[in-house]
């Protein structure tokens, strides 16, 4: 679980000509509080599948929840800043199949979610059944 002193010194990086160093995937999502209607930024690490942007969450954290109803965000990657709009992928079944491109698509990254890939390069239907319920996915799209 990242630790709100890693997560400053991750933005900084993001923001500085230093950015680089993180590698291409390190972002930083900024977006208006729901309730509060501060801005927030966090860190994020970004993916492409089938040439759409996302963010994997998991369900825990709180971040992603503003993103809700097609939200509007400010994403800064490799020293540039995007107007992005959010489509937030909450349901079991849709993060499921979500998660069964990616992992053709990033397979190595399997391990980083203790998932298991046969041989056929599928994933056991009680792995899938567990990321679905942990996870959310955060598609974005350029404004």
């Amino acid at each position: 679980m990242p630790t709100p002193l890693g997560n400053f010194f991750v933005k900084t990086l993001i923001n500085s000509p230093l950015h680089p160093l993180l590698g291409g995937s390190f972002a930083a999502i900024t977006i208006v509080g729901r309730k509060t209607g501060n801005l927030i930024t966090t860190p994020i690490n970004t993916v492409c599948i089938e040439g759409v942007l996302a963010v994997i969450s998991l369900r825990s954290r709180t971040w992603w929840r503003n993103l809700r109803a097609g939200n509007v965000a400010s994403l800064r990657q490799a020293g540039k800043s995007y107007s992005m709009r959010a489509e937030v992928v909450e349901t079991p079944a849709d993060v499921a199949a979500w998660f069964e491109k990616y992992f053709r698509v990033y397979p190595g990254h399997a391990k980083y979610f203790e998932i298991h890939l046969g041989p056929d390069g599928n994933l056991a239907p009680q792995d899938l059944e567990r990321l679905a319920g942990e996870r959310v996915i955060i598609r974005l799209f350029p404004v």
